[in-house]
Parts: structure tokens; C-alpha cells; sequence
């Protein structure tokens, strides 16, 4: 079993695994490309399972496999959506574009990724004091549909702080309309129950 390794070829994997999502669910390939093309992953995938690496077993969020093989935003991971966000004075803001992989209705994103994408920036808010925290609620309504294969904003604000409560607000926007609001509460982990949420293997 091998000991994490963050690396360029790591993150150009991750990046063309992407890729291959991408055309696989967009393809207009013949049914003997599909057959060959599925031999040639599946000798891939034989290759790379043979060594597996260490599960990363820190709660922390800043270490370098948590960060690079995030579901979202890391940059190692073979479908994460690639969302990158920065600290504003009240919360955090990024970019990302969302493509037929995640589709729900056509041309439309699913609703569940609407809600992986502001939970997750969310805990990103959450957890800058570098202490845990996990979400308790998230409540989201969907204004109009998200669309595919444009710029999307989604935009945090930490609204207030309860003891361990945490009280976030979220939205997406696309071309400078709405598409979804979020409300949520985190609550920071004492020691104790970090340990009783992140069990370790034996």
C-alpha cells in the first residue's frame, strides 16, 4: 500500500478522467469505438488499481489529499466539478462551469449538484477557523434552472455565529440572475466528537 503522493501526474490523471467523462456522455462514437475504447479503460483501470494508496484518515481540511481529492475543486479527483473559491470579508466566492456530466433536465445542472455545489462552499466557510464543523441543515430553494456550460458564481456569507452554531447563506448565479438560495447551520466538533464521526479502520 503506498503513501500519498501529490504530483503533477496525479492532477493530470485527475484532469483527463474529466475529459473522458465528458466525451463519453457527449460521444457519437460507432458501437465498435465504444467496445474498444471500454477494453482500453478497463486495462487502464487494471494497471492502476494493482497498488492502492493509505485512506487519509486527518479531519483536517487543508491537507494535501483531502484538498486534491476533494469532490469538489480537487484538482487530482476524476469528477470533481472544478469550483475554486476565495475569502471575501464575510464568506467566500468562486467560479465554476458545470458540464453534461452533472445534467439534470436538458441543458440544465441536476438539483443535486446544485446542493453539493453551495455545501460545499459552505463547509468551506465553516471551516477557515480550522476547527471541523459539519453540516446539521441545509435548506435550498430553486429559483429557475441552473444552466450547463456557462460561468456560475456561487457565493457564501457567514450570517452569524451561535456557541458551536454556525449560520451560513449561500447563492448561484449565472449571467447575473439567481438560479438557487441556500440557508444552512454547521456545527463545529468538539474532540470527542470527531472521533466518534470519523471512525477509523482497523
Amino acid at each position: 500500500m503506498a503513501e500519498w503522493e501529490d504530483c503533477d501526474e496525479r492532477q493530470s490523471l485527475g484532469a483527463s478522467v474529466r475529459r473522458l467523462l465528458d466525451a463519453v456522455v457527449t460521444t457519437g462514437a460507432s458501437a465498435s469505438e465504444l467496445g474498444a475504447a471500454a477494453v482500453a479503460i478497463d486495462q487502464v483501470t487494471t494497471r492502476l488499481a494493482a497498488t492502492t494508496r493509505r485512506q487519509e484518515l486527518s479531519a483536517e481540511p487543508d491537507t494535501s489529499a483531502r484538498a486534491s481529492m476533494s469532490l469538489v475543486g480537487g484538482l487530482s479527483h476524476p469528477a470533481a466539478p472544478q469550483l475554486t473559491l476565495q475569502t471575501t470579508p464575510d464568506g467566500a466566492a468562486g467560479e465554476v462551469v458545470i458540464g453534461s456530466v452533472f445534467q439534470g433536465g436538458p441543458g440544465v445542472v441536476h438539483g443535486g449538484v446544485v446542493a453539493l455545489l453551495v455545501d460545499h462552499a459552505m463547509g468551506f466557510v465553516a471551516n477557515r477557523a480550522l476547527e471541523p464543523a459539519m453540516t446539521v441543515r441545509l435548506g435550498l430553494r430553486y429559483r429557475r434552472p441552473t444552466p450547463l456550460g456557462v460561468p456560475l458564481t456561487v457565493a457564501v456569507r457567514l450570517d452569524r455565529v451561535e456557541g458551536r452554531k454556525l449560520h451560513l447563506s449561500a447563492t448561484i448565479t449565472a449571467s447575473g440572475e439567481v438560479t438557487a438560495e441556500a440557508d444552512a447551520i454547521f456545527v463545529r466538533l468538539t474532540p470527542g466528537k470527531l472521533d466518534e464521526v470519523f471512525v477509523r479502520p482497523m
